[in-house]
């Protein structure tokens, strides 16, 4: 009669093993796994900052040359980056989903809720900010919609704050040329900013100090 051989079943100690051996490789893979997400949703980002750009392109076609100014479509003032780009419904955009990103606090999702100039663009539907000012011939390496930032220009480090929605360490912009880059920040803590293409130590949301008194960063409405 042939005989059983009994199995060999795991120790305590080989078992310990493989679960510290299969930790060590989530933890390396997890950080990798998570940026590659992120690049993922900053890549869709960036595409809805383009559709916004060109929209803006098309819009200063059939207004001298000139982005929203002063008063948008609706004739109302522009004191946010949702005035401004009140002015592109319907005419060159169609709904305002482009206008949100998913774990944004100043514009997390967006209703698509454009019959009247009152539905469309209300706080907490926007997430990009609008350099305001500036025409389709201002010089190409100038942002013109960018990530919002903390209020002051700046990005942050909590991701649940304004300006954290990447983490402060990258950020998206489209510039008048309609170009777009996802660009690591530069700065340290609470103080990142988006670098100049001149001079990678300065911001270039403080607008005013290098484009003229008459541009000014418009953040979305709160």
């Amino acid at each position: 009669m042939n005989k059983r051989i009994p199995r060999k079943a795991f120790t305590l100690l080989e078992m310990l093993i493989v679960v510290a051996i299969i930790g060590i490789i989530a933890g390396i893979a997890m950080p990798a796994f998570q940026k590659a997400m992120q690049t993922a949703k900053m890549t869709d980002a960036m595409s809805k900052a383009r559709q916004i750009s060109t929209a803006l392109h098309m819009y200063a076609n059939d207004n001298d040359g000139n982005y929203p100014l002063k008063k948008n479509s609706y004739d109302e003032d522009i004191v946010n980056s949702n005035d401004a780009f009140r002015s592109l419904i319907p005419a060159y955009l169609d709904n305002e989903r482009v206008f949100a990103v998913a774990g944004s606090k100043a514009g997390p999702s967006a209703d698509d809720q454009t019959q009247d100039a009152a539905h469309i663009l209300q706080p907490e539907e926007n997430h990009w900010a609008f350099v305001y000012g500036l025409t389709p011939t201002s010089k190409s390496t100038w942002p013109l919609v960018v990530d919002s930032t903390d209020g002051t220009g700046h990005y942050t480090t909590q991701e649940k704050q304004y300006g954290g929605t990447w983490g402060g360490t990258r950020s998206v912009a489209v510039y008048t040329d309609g170009s777009g880059r996802i660009v690591s920040t530069g700065g340290t803590g609470d103080q990142r900013f988006l670098p100049r293409s001149d001079d990678k130590t300065k911001n270039a949301l403080a607008v005013t100090e290098y484009m003229g008194d008459d541009v000014k960063l418009l953040e979305p409405a709160r």
